[in-house]
This record gives structure tokens, sequence and C-alpha cells, in this order.
């Protein structure tokens, strides 16, 4: 792990009430890791609270931690640990421009900016999940069922149930440790990667129909108006562009999710060791080499238009440019 080890055992044993966030949007390791956290530090006696806007998302209501969640920041600062964010822009919701970085700033995105007053980074690690896991191993914190969940929860969403090329015999046995103290896997697995309410299958259809390749690059986008026509109640893409992944033939997959007020969130993902976190830097994002996000300001054809000619670039050998 990247960090002073010693300065996270400091940060935490003086954190005594204080918040736990992340990144917007969050995914499941986002989520795993924030409750994870979270319980664990309560355990341990620490008035910790998680952070998320509009509270726990309906797909992670299984999870458990959930009753600790608030939805916005308290008047006065107070001790913050950011986990799963690669940037502090990121961190929903928007950081308090008044307060102080992060007091700990925990994750694996070899993008991240080390944003906190103190960082501890392992871009090696397959989640954020996995850095927390170490970390517990490391300082003695809680780790029940509860906990162990919540992290599995993190590094089985991360890894697309463990086929990720990132995921080695350590992280694998990182995973049975987290079963044997009680962690809930085929809960976990079933619920976060297998199953899925009928509005995303809805989703997942208008993608399908929009679906577009041309050479190595495999694409498709969600407009505002096929997430109402789909009743779907999130503002992502339902996990629709780790199956479109899946489809031969693409070196990369890029899905654009319209989002209000003339935005649109880019996912990228990508196989054969092409690395499409760089290319997401260039917009404003970030991630890890198969798969990368940011969002943009314009219209959704637009957007298509500028970051697939960036993306083809990319392939092409070309350095990625915004212009």
């Amino acid at each position: 792990m990247a960090g002073d080890l010693g300065a996270v055992r400091r940060r935490l044993a003086d954190f005594d009430d204080g918040l736990v966030v992340t990144h917007e949007r969050p995914d499941g390791d986002a989520i795993g890791s924030l409750l994870g956290l979270t319980l664990s530090l309560r355990k341990q006696g620490k008035r910790a609270v998680a952070v998320i806007p509009g509270g726990l998302p309906e797909r992670f209501a299984s999870l458990p931690g959930g009753e600790w969640v608030r939805s916005g920041w308290p008047a006065d600062p107070t001790p913050v640990i950011a986990v799963d964010c690669a940037d502090q822009e990121r961190i929903a919701p928007p950081w308090p421009p008044a307060w102080p970085p992060p007091d700990v700033n925990i994750d694996h995105h070899a993008t991240n900016t080390r944003f906190g007053q103190v960082n501890l980074i392992d871009p090696r690690a397959t989640a954020t999940a996995e850095v927390l896991y170490d970390l517990a191993s490391e300082l003695g914190l809680p780790l029940d069922a509860d906990v162990a969940t919540n992290l599995l929860a993190g590094i089985v969403t991360d890894t697309i149930g463990f086929r990720t090329d990132n995921v080695t015999p350590a992280a694998l046995r990182k995973a049975a440790a987290l079963v044997e103290a009680g962690g809930r896997l085929q809960e976990v697995y079933e619920r976060l990667l297998t199953q899925r309410p009928l509005a995303s299958a809805r989703y997942w259809g208008a993608g399908l129909s929009h679906l577009q390749r041309q050479g190595d690059v495999l694409w498709s986008h969600l407009t505002l108006d096929d997430r109402v026509a789909a009743g779907y109640e999130g503002d992502d893409d339902a996990d629709l562009v780790n199956f479109l992944s899946t489809v031969d033939g693409a070196s990369v997959t890029v899905l654009f999710v319209e989002q209000p007020g003339s935005k649109v969130k880019v996912s990228w993902r990508a196989r054969g060791g092409v690395d499409v976190s760089r290319l997401a830097q260039t917009f404003g994002g970030g991630g890890h080499e198969p798969a990368a996000g940011a969002t943009l300001d314009g219209r959704l054809e637009d957007v298509e238009r500028l970051v697939l000619t960036a993306t083809a670039r990319s392939l092409s050998g070309v350095a990625p440019t915004q212009g």
C-alpha cells in the first residue's frame, strides 16, 4: 500500500465522531467500502456515519449498515474519510468549499490525486474493499460477518465476479478469508451481479437497440427518454457497460448515459492490455486501465462524436486530446 500506515493508524485512533464518504453515482465497491468501514468503526465504539445523497440505493438495500447512512453534510466541519474516490471533485455531495481536505483518503485507483491529508492508495488491489481488508488486518479493525459481507460486495462487483485480469491468488485468498469471517458470498453474488429489476432489463433493451460497432470500438447510449420509458430510477447505466464489454470483436466498449443539465456520463471498458484510464483523464475523469469513466458537458450526440474520435485516435497510437 502506498501511504503512511502509521499516519492512518493515528487518524483512525482520533476518529471518534465523523463521516465516511465516497464518489458520486456509487458502484458496488464504493458502497461496500463505505458501509464496511462505517460498521467497523462503529464496532470500535466510534460514531461514524456514512454519507450517500438520496440514501442507500435500492440495489444495495440488502447490504448491512444502511441504518447509518445520512444524505448530507452537517453544518460544521467534521473528520472525514473518503473511500474509493480518485478525486475530491467526485465526492458526493459536493465537497463544502470551507472545509479542509478529507482527513484520510483510501482508494485503489491509479489515477488518485492524493487529495487527503493522509492517503492510502494501492493500485494493485482489485478494489478499495480489498485495501480495507488489508487495513483491518494491519490495524486490528473489527471484521465480523456484516463488515465482511460489505467488503465482499466491493471485491465481487469491482472484479465482475472475479473475472477481471487484476484478480490474483492473494485477492482470492482474501475473499475466502472474508467468507470464513461470515461474509455472505452467495447472497452478494446473486443480488448484485445476477438479479436485476424489470426496469433495469427494459433499460438494457434500449441500450442494446442503440448498439453500434466500428473497427475495434463498440458503443451505445442511453437517453433520458430511455430512462423514463423503462421506469428506471437510477442515473447510471444499470451495469449495462459490463455486459456490453463481453461482446466479441471489440477492444474498447464505450457507453454514453445522458444526464439532466446537458451532461453525459461516459464509461469505457477495455481488454487486451488497452489503457482507457489515460483517455478518461483527458476528459477530466479517471479509473483503471481496463475500466474508466468521465462526465462531460454537452449534448449527447456531440459528446459521442468527440469521445469516439478520441478513442479511435488512442487505439491508433495517437495521443488523445480533448479537442
